[in-house]
């Protein structure tokens, strides 16, 4: 469809979570009964059964800043909840261009331009880091994920198309979850120039993969050339999108029911084609009903809320200008127009199908058999469900077993329980979320370094404090406890934050803090009780406090390219705390250390030099590695170096840690500090409570040193500020008052 992209350019700060290959359901979905997905003619079908399946879901805005927030574990586990849906679109843009498939000025978010911080093709970790988020919250839902390059040029990117579907089709091999959609929406491009690029990449997936291939067909996949594509591979179904007020039914049912395959329609709105305009209730009404007769599996577009800045997109699900990325939220949240019409049209098939008695079909009869049991995973057990003269066998004991008549509770997810008559019956066990607790381990350093600061207003010299990420309460509400198992390490006590360095609603606030007092570590125990709907709260952290951190000027000693017969600064004569440094040169003969100074010689050359300073009663050791290139360089010089310091294979380099790298941010006031580490770009945000970014031109290139940023004419109120350096990003916490 002609929708062009309504961008705000908010930074994407990606969760790498585990691979999604090591999770698993924690409910009962679609996936379980059906497994991965094939085509048998027109029909999509099982792989286990052969049977014909019809999915119903909904596809998420493009992955850009506005689409983001809903790439969410949380607002999925929701749908799959509220909604019912059995399928969602993880709707991935790739590059700059419109809807018709032109290119456009990178970065000119104002014209329609996704950013590229957020577009696969110039931050293909970020994306890939997000998708496997997405593949974990599936595969925890039970339901299917359509990985979909979201692109109306698809053929213009074929390599890295088959090179991102390669890799991923190799990682997620096993997951049945997955629906590959290999092309958007093509724009002026033939059948046979889609198909050729189909059969690449969809090659590409098959040497790792079985799973359901979707392609796109001419004119925005409304198969306008009158073909809906020749593909020659197994197990592929061919794309159709609409929009209710723009394509009738009575229009474009011909170009479905003709295709020679089979059809999934991965994006259909209410609207007009734009996504904007009115909504078309008649039309809707009539498409939905084809495509429940036809068993037609689809996704309607799209999973986010109406407005972003002074752009509406009429054919989301949610009204307001409101950012809906938690299951609260979500819950309280007001329906669009089409919103309204799409819920109900889900939710009215949500209870169609009773996916424990499928999953169990033909196999629930017999004297050990019982209806599908539901339980809470805080239950403990659940009495007077089995028999107790059966015997069973659990699926998954971490979920369920049963002793003696009794199911014991062990955690979220479903088991199937298998009697000693091969009869078998379902446990369904639902999780209870954790309250929101941000804290995790720490580290402070001799002389104030790492994550420590002063917030009771102590003396300096006693300044090694910390203030809990938690300081109160959870979010949900729940009063938190810590406990230190080590108090003459650390200990952890409730006192007044009144230092300079307590702002917003800390400020003069009975808070906990942590002071370390002795090198070590200590356990720091948090408990809260459970509250309505969510469960307690009873994890341990280390806190640990270490000497300083040694180290050699970066400035000077790191790795160079010198002139021959040159004389350059490289050595540092004390390091941090006035230890002194040794040094060795490899190869011997090719430069030599006089002072502070490295003495090239006459001759091509790479070195490698080895700074080395002892630990100290108040520093760590340190031990570095850099390169010298004298003139041109050789690297059979290097290679010698290499061996005879034992890095054949190793990274060599002086250590890049996090204290090098971080930037420290807090509020002073209205005005944001940042101490820069390093000079480079720094990526700021100040969301609101309805977490928009009221500060769009506060990111700026920052110099290494102290920066501020001044924020004095925010309207009052509570705002989260974050602010990210390189491999760094901390949140903070700002009530102007």
């Amino acid at each position: 469809m002609k929708k062009f992209l309504s961008i705000a350019m908010l930074a994407c700060a990606v969760s790498f979570a585990e691979a999604a290959v090591d999770a698993k359901p924690l409910r009962l979905g679609p996936v379980s009964v059906y497994g991965a997905l094939g085509t048998s003619g027109k029909k999509i079908v099982s792989q286990k059964t052969g049977q014909q399946v019809m999915l119903r879901g909904m596809s998420l805005f493009w992955s850009d800043a506005t689409g983001t927030p809903y790439y969410n574990s949380e607002v999925i586990g929701w749908a799959a909840d509220r909604l019912g849906i059995d399928v969602f679109r993880f709707a991935m843009g790739i590059d700059c261009y419109n809807s018709d498939g032109g290119g456009c000025t990178k970065d000119d978010t104002k014209s329609g331009a996704i950013a590229s911080n957020v577009a696969y093709k110039y931050n293909p970790t970020g994306k890939e880091a997000q998708l496997d988020n997405m593949v974990k919250a599936a595969i925890a839902n039970d339901i299917y994920i359509i990985v979909d390059w979201h692109s109306h040029r698809a053929e213009s990117e074929q390599s890295l198309a088959t090179d991102f579907f390669s890799r991923m089709s190799a990682k997620y091999k096993d997951v049945p979850n997955i629906i590959w959609e290999v092309y958007n929406e093509p724009v002026n491009t033939s059948s046979g120039t889609i198909a050729s690029y189909a059969n690449t990449v969809i090659s590409a997936i098959r040497k790792n993969s079985p799973n359901l291939a979707l392609v796109g067909t001419p004119s925005w996949s409304q198969m306008g050339s009158g073909s809906c594509g020749t593909v020659n591979q197994s197990n592929v179904g061919y794309v159709f999108h609409f929009y209710a007020a723009t394509h009738s039914l009575n229009s474009f049912k011909g170009n479905i029911e003709n295709c020679n395959g089979a059809v999934f329609i991965t994006e259909w709105g209410t609207t007009e084609a734009s996504g904007a305009g009115s909504v078309s209730s008649g039309s809707t009404n009539e498409w939905t009903a084809y495509m429940d007769e036809k068993q037609i599996p689809n996704c309607n577009w799209s999973l986010r809320h109406e407005t972003v800045g002074d752009k509406n997109e009429a054919s989301a699900m949610f009204a307001g200008s409101k950012v809906l990325n938690s299951k609260a939220a979500l819950d309280a949240a007001s329906y669009s127009t089409s919103g309204s019409l799409v819920k109900s049209y889900l939710t009215k098939h949500k209870n169609d199908r009773n996916w424990a008695e499928l999953l169990v079909a033909g196999k629930n009869t017999g004297s050990c058999a019982f209806k599908a049991v539901t339980a809470s995973e805080l239950d403990g057990s659940v009495t007077g469900k089995v028999s107790s003269s059966c015997t069973y066998t659990s699926s998954d004991p971490t979920v369920a077993t049963v002793e003696a008549g009794t199911i014991k509770i062990n955690g979220a997810g479903y088991a199937v329980m298998t009697g000693n008559d091969n009869s078998q019956s379902v446990v369904m066990v639902t999780a209870v979320p954790s309250q929101t607790f941000g804290q995790t381990d720490v580290v402070c350093r001799l002389g104030g370094g790492g994550s420590c600061s002063n917030y009771s207003g102590q003396a300096a010299s006693t300044k090694l404090e910390y203030l809990m990420k938690v300081s109160r309460k959870t979010v949900e509400g729940a009063e938190i406890t810590y406990e230190s198992d080590n108090p003459d390490v650390v200990s952890v006590a409730k006192a007044t934050c009144s230092s300079n360095e307590c702002y917003g609603d800390n400020k003069n606030q009975q808070v906990w803090i942590a002071t370390f007092k002795s090198l070590g570590s200590a356990k720091i125990h948090a408990t809260a009780k459970a509250i309505a709907g969510f469960r307690a709260i009873d994890t341990t952290f280390t806190f640990s406090l270490k000497k300083a951190e040694q180290g050699l000027d970066p400035k000077y000693f790191g790795n160079k390219t010198v002139e021959k017969n040159s004389m350059t600064q490289v050595f540092s004569l004390k390091a941090r705390g006035g230890a002194i440094p040794s040094y060795t040169i490899l190869p011997e003969g090719y430069a030599e250390q006089q002072g502070d100074k490295l003495v090239a010689g006459d001759k091509d050359a790479t070195i490698i030099i080895k700074g080395e300073v002892s630990e100290t009663e108040q520093y760590e050791g340190f031990v570095g590695y850099i390169t010298v290139t004298i003139g041109a360089g050789n690297a059979e010089l290097e290679a010698q170096a290499k061996k005879a310091f034992g890095l054949d294979g190793t990274d060599y380099i002086v250590p890049q840690t996090r204290k090098n790298l971080a930037t420290n941010a807090y509020m002073r006031g209205n005005q944001l500090v940042v101490d820069v580490k390093r000079s480079g770009f720094v990526n700021i945000q100040v969301l609101d409570v309805a977490g928009r970014n009221i500060a769009r031109n506060a990111s700026r290139f920052m110099s290494a040193g102290t920066n501020t940023v001044d924020f004095s004419d925010m309207a009052k109120g509570l705002y989260i500020v974050t602010v990210k350096s390189s491999s760094a990003m901390k949140t903070i916490r700002w009530g102007n008052k």
